[in-house]
């Protein structure tokens, strides 16, 4: 039990550390180009861990295929042009929403709405407003914020997808697989001119390393752990973002008493749903 809570530790430094790399990357390099990279990356890792997975199954594929597209092609691209217009400490948050709007669409396809689900829309919404107005005179850039919110919205409309295909062929490993591929694949026809460029994209690359694997982890604890466990720990990524943030990106992030609050009033939106 130690060591898994200790695992899963390690996979919000992960994501943490993900963050942190993409935005070194959007001051140095192209977004769009540098988001291509890091999708093939973790591409390139999935594939390698499939190796010995691959399963055929039409259904499975077509579900894989459109939560990938949905999740590491939309969302990671709108996910990457919030943290290259707001930041890390404000984009982590926002992106975290997706527990939220999980529970929604859990609700609009029957399940029933509580309490919970009352207090975590509170708490979330009172966090966005103030990471909406992360320092007294700083308003983020709205459209920043408002991709953030849609990457939270696109990864909780994903995962709809990846419960069914899991329920069709449990393998998360072998369906990432997929879905990193075929984003892959559709990218360039979404984004001309991208410049694949290994050395200058250095921070897209190690991101996508710390994402793939962060993410491979977090697949292993879930199959032995619940999901009641696994995910409040997950969900405090974002404060080790403010924390790294603070010693690797001190000039180019906004650091304040309201970021944290909001960032705080956010993951306790997100861990009422637990409770």
């Amino acid at each position: 039990m130690l060591l898994d809570f200790i695992l899963l530790i390690a996979v919000a430094i992960l994501f943490s550390l993900h963050q942190i790399c993409i935005r070194k990357g959007t001051i140095e390099f192209d977004v769009i180009s540098g988001t291509f990279i890091s999708i093939f990356t973790t591409a390139f890792i999935f594939s390698a861990l499939s190796i010995n997975r691959i399963h055929f199954n039409a259904r499975f594929i077509i579900f894989m295929i459109l939560a990938g597209i949905l999740h590491f092609f939309v969302a990671r691209t709108a996910f990457y042009n919030c943290i290259d217009r707001i930041g890390a400490n404000l984009a982590g948050p926002l992106s975290a929403t997706r527990i939220y709007f999980a529970a929604l669409f859990g609700f609009l396809i029957g399940e029933t709405i509580s309490i919970k689900i009352v207090l975590m829309t509170t708490l979330i919404f009172i966090g966005i407003v103030l990471l909406s107005n992360p320092k007294k005179g700083v308003k983020a850039d709205l459209v920043g914020i408002l991709l953030g919110i849609a990457t939270g919205l696109t990864a909780a409309f994903s995962s709809v997808l990846v419960k069914f295909g899991m329920q069709i062929y449990p393998d998360a490993i072998f369906g990432s697989a997929i879905g990193y591929l075929s984003s892959l694949a559709i990218y360039p026809i979404f984004f001309r001119n991208i410049e694949f460029n290994l050395k200058k994209g250095k921070f897209f690359v190690l991101g996508g390393i710390f994402v793939g694997f962060g993410h491979f982890l977090r697949y292993y604890e879930l199959i032995k752990m619940p999901v009641s466990v696994v995910e409040p720990v997950f969900s405090i990524y974002p404060l080790f973002t403010i924390l790294l943030s603070y010693i690797f990106l001190k000039e180019k992030e906004i650091f304040s008493f309201r970021v944290v609050l909001g960032t705080i009033s956010i993951l306790l939106g997100i861990n009422f749903y637990f409770l």
